[in-house]
């Protein structure tokens, strides 16, 4: 079954994934600690809002970030912002726009009409902030999904939460913890299978054998957990990779290898 075509806030999403991929250091742990509960309900078993989201939803708020563009004293440009990230996320209201051009304010056009026409797109984005931030969320992730080094590091840091909640995790979810206080393994739904393989390329991503077995069935497909579960990883969909069964054999239950090659879509 092929993956579902979406409509995506790219331009949106790339800048949340690199503000936040460039802040992890700063600000991961605080991150992390803020949404400690959301984060623990989605690694026990996989969810497709997983960890990384609740990461991003650290940085992503839409509300805030209008109420910061107050201080352009302009309102145009307010409308401006507002109206290419709601066009971007394919929410674009009803609404009649402002005609600038047949405006002769020149003092932020807080004081004419255009002001009446734009209030209602600032008051619609707010209206909308959830569904809007969450867009851009989701397109953000489709970014970081592919950085399996970040991934790795933002796993690795998780994984100290894990190990110092784990009381917490084994009280809360009992059922889901084994008896040597680890995460407790979970199946791979089809969704995960498939954006795994996807991403990877049906390459595995330590050796780079082909699992795609289009002409012969000589490599086994294994879905791996980069973080292991026996050093506190967890079943959060963002931890897997696709590895060969040679590959996830000789890795072990302790290794938390991964590799940053990709297939560009040129080379340099």
């Amino acid at each position: 079954m092929a993956p579902k075509e979406q409509h995506l806030a790219l331009s949106s999403g790339l800048g949340l994934a690199g503000f936040a991929v460039a802040n992890f250091w700063d600000y991961g742990s605080e991150a992390i600690e803020c949404f400690k509960e959301e984060i623990i309900e989605s690694i026990i078993k996989p969810s497709k809002e997983t960890a990384i989201h609740h990461y991003l939803s650290f940085f992503q708020d839409i509300y805030k970030e209008i109420d910061s563009l107050e201080e352009y004293g302009d309102i145009s440009a307010i409308y401006e912002i507002v109206h290419r990230i709601i066009d971007e996320v394919n929410l674009t209201p009803n609404l009649p726009t402002p005609q600038f051009n047949k405006c002769n304010d020149q003092y932020g056009h807080f004081e004419c009409k255009c002001y009446e026409v734009i209030e209602p797109w600032i008051d619609y984005a707010i209206k909308n902030s959830k569904k809007i931030n969450d867009l851009i969320i989701h397109s953000a992730f489709q970014f970081i999904f592919q950085d399996r080094r970040f991934l790795h590091d933002f796993h690795l840091e998780l994984s100290k939460l894990i190990k110092d909640e784990m009381d917490f995790i084994k009280h809360k979810y009992p059922d889901y913890v084994t008896l040597k206080n680890r995460i407790r393994r979970q199946g791979f739904p089809i969704w995960l299978k498939q954006a795994v393989f996807y991403r990877d390329k049906g390459t595995c991503v330590i050796c780079r054998c082909d699992l795609s077995n289009l002409l012969r069935s000589q490599n086994q497909i294994h879905i791996d957990h980069i973080i292991p579960l026996n050093v506190f990883g967890t079943n959060d969909a963002s931890n897997m990779q696709l590895l060969c069964e040679s590959c996830n054999t000789s890795k072990g239950d302790k290794s938390t290898e991964t590799s940053s090659i990709n297939v560009p879509f040129w080379n340099l």
